[in-house]
């Protein structure tokens, strides 16, 4: 096995792919699959989470942006779905009501990231700086209901002058 296939995580559509543009034999390709996964190597579930968990930390991405992404690197539905329910709705707050999908914990996370962006277009008039947070928002993956209750708690929290 090439070392470059070791160099950062795969999902199992990803690990195929590259051995197959590598014009491995097919049966190889299953049986090191089949291989590291059995070792532990290559779990589908766990690239989910870690990937998710990764986006939203580091770049807010929301749960539907997420799961676009997973899905085009080949991570069936049911992980996908298991791994942001993880991320979003668990959070640290075990036994709290998840709000909008989301727990109070990944709810005070965005909330945080998008207070960064509502000062820095403080120059704008409120609609445009409405505008410009559902933009940011939207684009994030986040649905309108996270969008709404987002942008009411600026307002409520930073007023216009």
């Amino acid at each position: 096995m090439p070392r470059c296939c070791l160099s950062r995580a795969f999902t199992v559509s990803e690990l195929r792919k590259k051995l197959r543009s590598k014009k491995y034999p097919f049966d190889t390709i299953d049986a090191v699959i089949a291989n590291f996964k059995s070792r532990g190597l290559l779990n589908d579930g766990f690239y989910a989470e870690s990937f998710s968990r990764s986006r939203w930390l580091t770049s807010t991405w929301g749960p539907r942006r997420i799961k676009q992404a997973l899905h085009q690197k080949g991570v069936p539905e049911a992980e996908v779905d298991q791994a942001t329910r993880r991320v979003f709705q668990d959070g640290d707050d075990y036994g709290k009501e998840a709000t909008f999908g989301m727990s109070e914990a990944s709810m005070d996370h965005l909330f945080a990231q998008a207070s960064k962006q509502w000062q820095r277009a403080q120059s704008l008039t409120l609609e445009s700086r409405r505008a410009r947070m559902v933009r940011w928002l939207q684009y994030r993956g986040f649905n309108w209901a996270v969008t709404n209750a987002v942008i009411r708690k600026l307002e409520a929290q930073h007023p216009p002058p």
